[in-house]
C-alpha cells in the first residue's frame, strides 16, 4: 500500500512539474516578448510566480496536504534553494564529461532530490 501512495505521489510531482515548466516558459516569454521586459527581469519575475505554482501545486496535488504546518513555506524555499545549488555543483563536479552528462545528470538528480525533500521535509505528513 506504502508502494502505490509513493508512486502515486511521484506521478502527480512529475505532472505539477511539467506544468510547473510550461508556466514558467510561456510567462517568461510572454513579460519578454509582450512587454518588452529584458530576458533576465522576464525570467525572474517567471521564476517567482511558477515557484508560488509550484508551492501550491505540490501542496494540493502531490502530496494532498491540507494542514497549515508552521515554516512549511520556508522549508520549501530552502528545498528549492537546495536544487538550484546542486545544479550549480554538478557540472563543476563533472567538468571532465561532456556537457551532456552534466545536463542529464541534473535532470534526473534534482527532481528526484527534490522529490524526497518535498516529501519528507517540506509537506512531511
Amino acid at each position: 500500500m506504502i508502494f502505490g501512495s509513493v508512486s502515486g505521489e511521484a506521478l502527480r510531482f512529475v505532472g505539477v512539474g511539467a506544468a510547473n515548466s510550461a508556466l514558467y516558459f510561456l510567462c517568461a516569454a510572454t513579460l519578454n516578448s509582450l512587454l518588452g521586459l529584458n530576458t533576465i527581469t522576464a525570467s525572474v519575475i517567471a521564476y517567482a510566480f511558477a515557484a508560488v505554482f509550484a508551492y501550491l501545486g505540490h501542496k494540493h496535488l502531490t502530496f494532498r496536504n491540507v494542514g497549515a504546518a508552521p515554516f512549511e513555506a520556508c522549508r520549501f524555499a530552502a528545498a528549492t534553494f537546495m536544487g538550484l545549488v546542486l545544479s550549480l555543483i554538478i557540472p563543476v563536479l563533472l567538468y571532465r564529461f561532456a556537457p551532456v552528462v552534466s545536463f542529464l545528470s541534473v535532470l534526473i538528480v534534482i527532481p528526484l532530490c527534490s522529490f524526497i525533500m518535498m516529501k519528507f521535509f517540506v509537506f512531511r505528513t
